[in-house]
């Protein structure tokens, strides 16, 4: 067991190392950035000797900064506002995204799970189709429908497509089959409707599944990447996580490290409805 754990801290710490090199090294001076990140950097002696490594050169990484400096963060909030315009376009994207996922899948997973409708299960099927097919393969179909409804150069062609993602239909159904049908029984003979129902009963029982759904939502949207480049052209409007890598070099650490605050605050609030494998109440 003991062991169990050391292997996961020692993989858990793996894959920090990108963020806590990232974090580090926005409090790089321009200077200090410019020698360790350019295609002029030396090669390591090490590799070119080990390896053969002749013609290829190594930026020369380091964790702790030379010296401590905020000049990245300053040059990032004063002298770079399309950073924040590109910020306000990945959420103009990704809260609609959010919020439309949820309306949508929670009613019609119950909508999937109540009906008696015999074809219900092959349109279900064709829902798990969808989500098993890989987004190069969806693109086309959505390239051609955007087109069709005219949205093809606007946020709406990606917004649209998340909002009727599968996936969370079937995050909340496969949740809804393990719950016991009783007091929506009950709740049927008291007369309550089916708006009632999921209203007043299903929503609060299924509060972990949508939270841990718009996390979910909310890290794929806000990174977001072939969608943008596909359905908008205008640089100006592109999201965060596409225009990030036009942004300077010396101010790129700082810039990413703000980029990951959002995603990162919310899997912090949401982690606990994350591993949550039981309805609260039952």
């Amino acid at each position: 067991m003991l062991m169990r754990k050391i292997f996961a801290w020692m993989i858990a710490l793996l894959f920090s190392v990108p963020v806590l090199v990232t974090l580090t090294n926005s409090f790089m001076t321009p200077f200090e950035i410019n020698n360790r990140y350019n295609i002029n950097v030396s090669p390591v002696s090490y590799f070119r000797t080990l390896y053969g490594f002749e013609n290829i050169n190594f930026a020369d990484m380091a964790l702790v900064p030379a010296w401590v400096s905020f000049q990245q963060y300053l040059a990032l909030f004063f002298d770079n506002p399309a950073y924040f315009d590109h910020f306000w376009n990945s959420v103009l994207i990704t809260v609609p995204a959010v919020l439309g996922q949820l309306l949508v899948s929670v009613p019609a997973a119950y909508a999937f799970e109540m009906s008696r409708w015999r074809h219900k299960e092959k349109l279900f099927f064709l829902y798990v189709i969808v989500m098993l097919m890989p987004l190069p393969v969806v693109l086309v179909p959505q390239f051609v429908m955007a087109g069709f409804l005219g949205i093809s150069e606007s946020r709406l062609a990606v917004i649209i497509p998340a909002v009727f993602n599968p996936f969370g239909v079937f995050l909340i159904r496969q949740l809804l089959k393990t719950m016991s049908t009783d007091f929506i029984e009950a709740a049927k003979i008291d007369g309550a409707g089916h708006f009632t129902i999921l209203v007043s009963i299903i929503v609060p029982l299924l509060k972990p599944a949508i939270a841990a759904l718009a996390v979910l939502v909310f890290i794929d949207y806000w990174n977001v990447v072939e969608q943008a480049i596909v359905f908008i052209p205008d640089a100006g409007r592109l999201p965060l996580s596409v225009a990030l890598s036009g942004f300077n070099a010396e101010i790129i650490f700082a810039a990413s490290v703000f980029y990951m605050l959002p995603a990162l605050l919310i899997f912090l609030y949401g982690q606990e409805y994350l591993t949550e494998g039981r309805f609260y109440g039952l």
